[in-house]
């Protein structure tokens, strides 16, 4: 009864999730899915779903209390319902941050309405993701009741929740940061080249789908390795900082490094930004997403 009313859960926040979203998405989200067959909206749904799965999947894997009491396990999937609930809230919020930090040159409705442009789509999607990771690592980790002024259940409830909200603001300005290091450290203008349209075949197409995949799938990528900073159960806020912190570092050092390694050796005699931004090669894009994404899985199953 336990695991039926914890499916149940999820799959009501799940589609009060997709309700939520395209309500407050500025646009008809079914006509553009279905009868204009836009795939660049597709793809940014696809992120925000996915990261409330990847929240989802975290609380339901986090050890739940003795749910051989009824209170407690009435407690268990409150628990469940609430966290579930403000990550959806979140989740939407990351798709306004991304808006005015991360693709801040240009509008994203535009973009995924207007000009279809799937580039823009991954890059939201990719940011859907990490927030997702964040938010997972947060509520996966646990409060000793011993560590804080608190005696009652709902007590230690609320300090945790505090917790995941700061590791979230941290978590976004983070993947925004690591937004201005990725355009610093390439060569051209990534926004540009995300938003510049062409024509190929004798139709115009809107946006590069190549940068757009490979911005977004770095964003993933930093974000497996916040999930793992901040999944860390709370100490202190003093060792919980540093630890993220250390994740971040390690983050915006190794992931620049390891794109010059896919560059050089994964991809042959190729030159990874020439294929991506001038050739618009999806394959090179979706090499670099799961080397980045390979290399932060291995950092934080390892360390």
């Amino acid at each position: 009864m336990y695991a039926a009313a914890a499916l149940l859960i999820c799959a009501g926040l799940l589609l009060l999730g997709r309700v939520a979203y395209a309500r407050l998405a500025g646009y008809d989200v079914d006509h553009q899915l279905t009868e204009a067959d836009n795939p660049a909206v597709g793809t940014a749904l696809f992120g925000y779903l996915g990261g409330l799965v990847i929240v989802f999947a975290a609380l339901l894997a986090t050890p739940a209390v003795d749910v051989g009491e009824p209170a407690d396990v009435a407690w268990d999937l409150a628990e469940l319902a609430i966290y579930g609930a403000l990550a959806i809230v979140l989740l939407k919020l990351s798709g306004w941050l991304n808006d005015r930090l991360i693709l801040h040159r240009f509008e994203n409705k535009k973009e995924l309405v207007d000009d279809r442009n799937v580039g823009a789509g991954a890059v939201l999607c990719g940011s859907y993701l990490a927030s997702g990771l964040v938010l997972a690592g947060a509520f996966s980790g646990r409060v000793d009741p011993e560590l804080i002024d608190a005696t009652t259940r709902a007590g230690v409830l609320l300090h945790e929740l505090t917790v995941a909200l700061a590791f979230y603001a941290l978590g976004q300005v983070a993947l925004a940061l690591y937004g201005v290091l990725y355009q610093a450290v390439t060569p051209v203008n990534v926004h540009d080249a995300i938003e510049r349209d062409y024509e190929a075949d004798g139709r115009k197409h809107g946006g590069n789908m190549a940068a757009g995949v490979a911005f977004g799938g770095n964003l993933a990528a930093l974000g497996v390795l916040l999930y793992g900073g901040a999944r860390i159960d709370f100490t202190g806020w003093g060792d919980n900082l540093l630890a993220f912190g250390v994740v971040c570092g390690v983050g915006f050092v190794l992931l620049p490094v390891w794109r010059v390694f896919v560059d050089r050796v994964l991809l042959g005699k190729a030159n990874l930004d020439k294929e991506i931004f001038e050739d618009r090669n999806v394959n090179a894009a979706l090499l670099e997403t799961i080397a980045m994404i390979g290399l932060a899985a291995v950092i934080v199953l390892v360390v």
